[in-house]
């Protein structure tokens, strides 16, 4: 087999489906996810959860810059993808997203702390913890809070990219082969 393959929403069990309708966008993880009837509905729960803003929360920005890195690491073009549109529609410039595609979390272009929010990430998502250096210089600039929901958003959505490799779900234009051109409206 090489894939699993996706799951048609018509054929998705009756509770799934229920949950499923009531979504204002259909995405290709949902297809995926759907196999999974007894978890769909609280995987996506908690998957809402990651972006809920919160006045003490960790900034969504950040979340976003995390994902995508961590989804470029993970070789994922399909949440880079959809992330990168996140993180341009939070104020990220082009520049931001460019500079994490090509393989450059240090670049110029982030400041001090989006710097380290990408290393963070990158060690979180390599060697599945930070080092004591970085998670001291973290916990300098974040709560305890703010480096929790760090954590379940770079590690949600590590799950959500092997779930979508799993099954070659890929975003339109292959694998990260054309910058996100976000338009402001």
């Amino acid at each position: 087999m090489k894939h699993i393959p996706l799951s048609p929403k018509e054929d998705a069990h009756p509770e799934v489906k229920k949950v499923w309708d009531g979504m204002r966008f259909d995405l290709a993880i949902f297809h995926v996810t759907a196999h999974a009837s007894n978890t769909f509905a609280k995987w996506l729960a908690f998957n809402g959860t990651v972006w809920e803003e919160e006045e003490d929360g960790m900034p969504l920005l950040l979340k976003e810059m995390a994902v995508v890195h961590g989804s470029v690491l993970g070789n994922s073009s399909y949440e880079c993808t959809n992330h990168g549109v996140g993180m341009l529609r939070r104020g990220a410039p082009q520049a931001q997203y460019d500079a994490l595609v090509a393989g450059y979390p240090k670049s110029d272009v982030f400041d001090e702390t989006q710097k380290l929010v990408l290393q963070f990430t990158t060690e979180v998502v390599v060697d599945g913890r930070p080092t004591q250096a970085t998670l001291t210089a973290m916990s300098e600039q974040f709560t305890s809070k703010q480096l929790t929901q760090l954590v379940f958003g770079i590690c949600t959505y590590m799950m959500n990219s092997r779930l979508a490799s799993l099954v070659s779900v890929r975003n339109r234009v292959g694998k990260f082969s054309a910058p996100i051109k976000h338009h402001k409206s």
